[in-house]
This record gives C-alpha cells, sequence and structure tokens, in this order.
C-alpha cells in the first residue's frame, strides 16, 4: 500500500461510524428494525396507578397513547382516568381487574406499577398474553422469580 492509500485507526472507525449511521437512519432501515412512523404510536396500559403509577404515566404521554388504565381502588382508577383523558384528549378504559387489560389485543405494552409482590405474577402473565412490559424495580422479590421471569422472556 501506498503512503496516500494507508488507512489510520481514526479514519477506518470514522467510515464505520458513518456506514452505520447510514444504515440505521435510512427509512428501509428504519422499517426493517420494526421501528414505528409517529403516526403509529404504541398503545400502552398502566396496572397500578398510586403515586409511582401515575409518576410514570404521565411522563410516558410524549410517546405512547394509554388505551386502558387499571388499579383496584376506584378513587384512584377514576382520578387517573380523569387525569389521563385530559393529558392526551381521549378516554382510556378503566379496569379494577389487571387480567381485562391483558385480554386485550390492542395494547402493545404495559407498565407495572403495583405492590412489589405483585410484579412478577403480573408481568409473566403479560408476557405470556404477547405484551411488552415496563415494571417497577424490584421486578422479582426471589431468585425463583427471576429464574420464572428468565425463562418466560425466552419463550
Amino acid at each position: 500500500m501506498s503512503t496516500s492509500q494507508k488507512i489510520t485507526r481514526r479514519n477506518f472507525i470514522q467510515g464505520v461510524a458513518f456506514a452505520g449511521a447510514a444504515t440505521v437512519l435510512s427509512p428501509s432501515a428504519h422499517r426493517a428494525f420494526g421501528y414505528q412512523s409517529p403516526n403509529d404510536r404504541p398503545v400502552f396500559a398502566t396496572i397500578g396507578l398510586r403515586n409511582q403509577g401515575w409518576s410514570i404515566t404521565s411522563k410516558s404521554f410524549k410517546f405512547a397513547d394509554f388505551a386502558a388504565l387499571a388499579d383496584v381502588d376506584a378513587n384512584v382508577l377514576g382520578a387517573n382516568v380523569e387525569k389521563t383523558e385530559k393529558k392526551q384528549g381521549k378516554k382510556p378504559d378503566a379496569y379494577k381487574d389487571y387480567r381485562k387489560v391483558l385480554d386485550r389485543k390492542d395494547i402493545d405494552a404495559v407498565m407495572i406499577a403495583t405492590p412489589d409482590h405483585w410484579h412478577t405474577k403480573i408481568a409473566v402473565e403479560a408476557m405470556y398474553a404477547g405484551k411488552d412490559v415496563y415494571c417497577e424495580k424490584p421486578l422479582t422479590l426471589t431468585i425463583d422469580e427471576g429464574k420464572l421471569i428468565e425463562k418466560v422472556v425466552k419463550e
């Protein structure tokens, strides 16, 4: 190789980064990796709406639409349905039983903010229902629960 054709480490890394960025930023790459257009926003539900549940829900309106909210406390549920309607302009469905949320085919993902001992049970049921899951920590309370989550994720 002549000196005019030598490639430095810096030039190589810049070239690789540029090629990678071009691939990721191209519209066809977005479709290939399952990218949704901003017009196709994901549909979420929140299970558990006290304090932290509402906190994560209220911060998520910018990237998701909420079709359903679930909480066993009717007062908390009603108040958060009203707040959600004001924030997104559309009233979400309200459920006291989270399993009815998981039965819905139109919901892409659930956010779980229930008391800690419910996290694993609801997360596993949500994954079996084909939902993506965001769960407040701790996701599990025991090693066995952690192994169960790992097993379900791999299925």
